[in-house]
């Protein structure tokens, strides 16, 4: 078989069609964007040269919908030693919601100091803040589009509705509202559905896509919820809004980390036609090769290599995981190695860049379909 371009090969992924190797994702490592923050870390330059040069692109990006009738805020920043922390006051018809966060100079990451509901009350807060669709911002789309060549493809980004509720709660007292305010939690799901599929309409009219990596149901699973609580505050309402991508050609990836063996078979009854990041046990609770053999034949596989043995094992490691890997869903196509996650501190470490470029060389050398 000829070698295809990254574009061609990911395209040929997505439709079941022979490839010349499995493709190889860096995740949110994208260096083909120069604007992109790992592009512009100098500790990530020689990583980044190496993934631009032998992986594949699925550039991740939002458009951000526009809110035509906001409330008032105030705002106020400062800084602590190497924190900036950021106090948001959203002044609500029905009072007022403040959340604080803290972005740290050496963490790409920013963390929920103070979450805006103290309540279960706070939901009518929200639910009551004025909401006139104005469209979506496509220019981060638009730029990708202009930029991705035969690198790759574009993957947006969506969050459903059970993805929002634990930031706003803190994730322990969302859990406590499934169980004691489900009616009310369901109000605020409901609103946050009605905004996704309106906003996720006008972009895919403008011409977002093929693909669409859609995140929120790893706060439904076990242990956290029992799975017929996944089916209610997970399948139902992602459904309607993988049938609405479905629609217009496209297809979605259902991000979900942890412990997805009780779940998986939710997956495919929603209609995903791909799933990642598939963690091994500890941190999830079934091998790739079991997740090949149950779905294997209905969705596109994401994933399986945990950062954290970029982080800490020998190259040696790293090779024999890629090989198992490969051993496991390599077979009759519908697989992509990609790491569980992105590195977030500065600098990098040189035990993890020098376990990315092993990722990559073993998955080279593995990876090729005869």
């Amino acid at each position: 078989m000829k070698w295809m371009t990254s574009r061609e090969r990911l395209i040929g992924l997505l439709n079941w069609e022979p490839i010349d190797r499995v493709p190889i994702s860096s995740y949110e490592i994208n260096p083909w964007d120069r604007e992109n923050w790992y592009s512009r870390q100098p500790s990530y330059a020689r990583l980044c040269e190496y993934i631009r040069s032998h992986a594949d692109c699925l550039w991740m990006v939002g458009a951000p919908g526009i809110n035509k009738a906001e409330c008032p805020e105030t705002v106020t920043e400062w800084r602590d030693g190497k924190s900036v922390y950021t106090k948001r006051i959203v002044h609500t018809p029905k009072g007022d919601l403040q959340t604080v966060t803290r972005v740290d100079d050496d963490l790409h990451t920013t963390w929920i100091v103070e979450h805006p509901f103290k309540s279960i009350g706070d939901v009518d807060c929200y639910l009551s803040i004025p909401w006139e669709f104005g469209g979506c911002d496509m220019s981060e789309i638009k730029r990708a589009k202009r930029e991705i060549g035969d690198n790759g493809i574009l993957l947006c980004d969506i969050s459903d509705p059970i993805c929002t509720p634990p930031d706003l709660f803190e994730f322990g007292n969302f859990l406590m509202a499934v169980f004691e305010h489900r009616n009310k939690l369901r109000e605020l799901m409901d609103f946050l559905q009605e905004r996704i599929l309106t906003e996720l309409e006008y972009q895919l009219q403008q011409g977002a896509g093929p693909f669409w990596r859609m995140c929120g149901p790893e706060y439904a699973t076990p242990p956290y919820l029992p799975p017929e609580l996944f089916k209610e505050l997970v399948v139902n309402y992602d459904r309607p809004i993988i049938d609405l991508i479905h629609r217009y050609g496209g297809k979605v990836r259902l991000h979900c980390h942890g412990r997805i063996s009780e779940v998986l078979d939710y997956f495919v009854e929603m209609g995903a036609d791909a799933t990642d990041p598939i963690e091994p046990p500890p941190q999830g609770d079934i091998e790739l090769a079991e997740v090949k053999r149950r779905v294997g034949d209905k969705m596109i596989l994401f994933g399986n290599m945990e950062l954290c043995w970029l982080e800490y094992c020998t190259p040696q490691e790293i090779d024999e995981h890629v090989r198992v890997m490969m051993e496991s869903a390599k077979e009759g196509g519908g697989y992509a190695i990609l790491p569980t996650a992105a590195p977030i501190n500065i600098p990098l470490k040189k035990e993890t860049e020098r376990n990315y470029i092993q990722m990559i060389d073993s998955a080279l050398k593995y990876g090729p379909y005869k």
